[in-house]
């Protein structure tokens, strides 16, 4: 619950400080006296944005704070919360939030004096307090908000956070399977592509440095007279004339051998001779049978030409070298094998997708069941506290359209598929719609068709009571806040939504600004917002009324600032008699 609210310098506020109590807290007042201006300010606390319009007229900034008290299930999850953004929980279980908006602006916040970020403080708001504002009951028109309803009150939403995952994998696998079916749409232009690169360097299936032994055998055979004309007048010089190298040779090793008898000393250049001409030897037969392997064929020089083309052509067009263009045919076989296991890699996926989607029905099937069961129970239980806010021949009805597919995992795909598109959500497989007759004769109507203001005013409070009762159990808070929840009521239906903030009060702590006096006088606890002007400024103060003062409030609802006698009777009357 929230035990105090202090303002300062807030709107028309300069300074006003509030101690709240449990149960029923009632703000009343003139209009535009600024009780509005203490909910916008308890707002701004709990996270909604703030503007620089909100600091009071030649202030530099603007600050609220508030001291909240949780207990029970809502501690341990404030608790948690904290904990996960560094934030300390004394004992006490006392929370207190500070808000400062400067006039430069920037935003301050504070939570047990430790300065935080506005998304911490957005998270801390569910566990702490519910605010309906002026106007909010128009929410119940949209039918996710009677979704929303509708899964508190069966308390299915385990159920439906376990859809909202099975909804999720079903999304992203169909989403995979999409992205697949437009890569396919490509790969068979890819395939053919890649399959006539792989066909052209496999037609010429060059090898390693194949480029370079080619040319060489087509530059020998194109020189080959030469290479014989040549050959063969070194072999001839060396060995077959009479005056070769090796004829030489032998006469100077005559002459040398007859000086070695003569001086021995000469012997060893005998042996470097003899070694001389069996080395010359030995190069004459290998220049002799350098020639006889050279022979010229016309055949086989047009064939190396064009192969020498072919490898030639091959590298221009790849634009690297053999081996490059021999890597490049590895990994154009290897992604064509990729591309033809894709069939395989579909289907995965299409069974991927038609796993998860059969799980999101099994998931949603269930939630359906959830919702079914509570509906009934649900628009039985409003329409007899209906009866408690003048709505005594009201019809209320929940009605729930399932999906066919989604409600019977054993349905036809192709039947059902505009079913799908239209009911498959997050939220699982069904539209809940919220209809109302006010008055007998009438048919049940979608809500938003044939509600008024003031109905859906009772409407939302007796939500509140059926479908939330216990406040921290179902909610996650102690408090719940309504701007005006009168709006567009008066006389005895005002008393019955008094009544039913009461009852709504025996759970937990309830603040209501409200203009009406069969609705305040039910307050547990009495403030009225005033608003003055001094020094010709307007200032607006809170004052907690007790006795006498309650009296005199109501009597002024009742009857305006004349406050009769009989009005002040009335006011008595009703006090003692709530």
């Amino acid at each position: 619950m929230i035990k105090s609210l202090s303002i300062r310098n807030f709107a028309v506020i300069e300074k006003v400080e509030v101690e709240f109590e449990e149960g029923l807290n009632l703000l009343t007042g003139e209009t535009g006296s600024g009780k509005s201006i203490i909910v916008d300010a308890l707002g701004l606390l709990l996270g909604e944005r703030g503007s620089l319009a909100q600091i009071r007229t030649g202030e530099s900034s603007a600050f609220v704070e508030g001291i909240f008290e949780v207990s029970g299930e809502g501690a341990e999850y404030l608790r948690s919360t904290l904990y996960e953004a560094g934030i300390g929980f004394e004992s006490d279980n006392e929370i207190i939030i500070r808000r400062e908006i400067t006039a430069n602006g920037k935003s301050r916040v504070f939570v047990n004096d430790r300065s935080v970020t506005l998304s911490v403080l957005r998270r801390l708001q569910p566990l702490l307090v519910e605010i309906h504002g002026q106007g909010e009951q128009r929410l119940l028109l949209s039918m996710r908000a009677q979704m929303d309803v509708l899964d508190s009150y069966a308390g299915c939403q385990n159920l439906r956070a376990r859809v909202r995952e099975a909804y999720m994998r079903w999304k992203n696998s169909l989403e995979e399977l999409q992205k697949f079916t437009e890569e396919m749409k490509e790969r068979e232009r890819t395939m053919d592509l890649l399959q006539y690169q792989l066909s052209e360097i496999d037609s010429v299936a060059p090898q390693p440095g194949e480029d370079e032994r080619v040319a060489q055998e087509r530059k020998l055979m194109a020189h080959a007279e030469k290479i014989v004309q040549l050959g063969s007048a070194a072999y001839g010089e060396l060995y077959e004339h009479d005056a070769s190298v090796l004829a030489r040779l032998a006469n100077v090793s005559k002459q040398v051998q007859e000086l070695s008898s003569i001086d021995e000393r000469l012997k060893p250049i005998l042996e470097s001779l003899k070694d001389g001409a069996a080395l010359v030897s030995d190069v004459a037969e290998s220049v002799r049978s350098y020639i006889e392997g050279i022979e010229f064929s016309p055949e086989e020089f047009a064939r190396l030409d064009n192969r020498l083309a072919e490898l030639e052509r091959l590298k221009r067009k790849f634009g690297a070298d053999l081996e490059s263009i021999l890597l490049l045919r590895d990994n154009i076989a290897q992604k064509l094998k990729r591309l033809t296991d894709l069939t395989e890699h579909e289907q995965q996926l299409k069974n991927g997708f038609e796993e998860a989607r059969k799980d999101y029905i099994r998931e949603a099937a269930k939630l359906t069941l959830c919702r079914q069961d509570a509906a009934q129970r649900l628009a039985r239980e409003v329409e007899r506290d209906l009866q408690q806010v003048a709505l005594e021949r009201a019809q209320f009805i929940v009605s729930l359209e399932t999906s066919s597919y989604g409600a019977n995992p054993a349905g036809s795909d192709a039947e059902n598929v505009d079913k799908e598109r239209e009911f498959f959500s997050q939220y699982g497989a069904d539209q809940v719609r919220f209809m109302f007759s006010a008055n007998p004769g009438e048919a049940a109507r979608p809500l938003s068709q044939v509600a008024s203001g003031g109905e859906l005013s009772r409407l939302m409070l007796t939500l509140l009571n059926v479908g939330l009762g216990n406040l921290d159990k179902n909610t996650g808070t102690e408090t719940v806040v309504f701007d005006e929840i009168d709006a567009g009521i008066g006389g005895g239906v005002a008393e019955a939504v008094g009544r039913r903030l009461k009852n709504l009060a025996r759970t937990g702590q309830v603040l209501c600004v409200t203009h009406q006096p069969q609705i305040a006088r039910f307050a547990d606890a009495h403030y009225t917002v005033k608003k003055s002007v001094r020094g010709g400024r307007t200032l607006t103060s809170v004052q907690h009324l007790q006795g006498e003062e309650s009296v005199r409030e109501l009597a002024r609802m009742i009857a305006g600032d004349r406050q009769a006698q009989t009005a002040l009777e009335t006011a008595r009357w009703m006090l003692e008699n709530s």
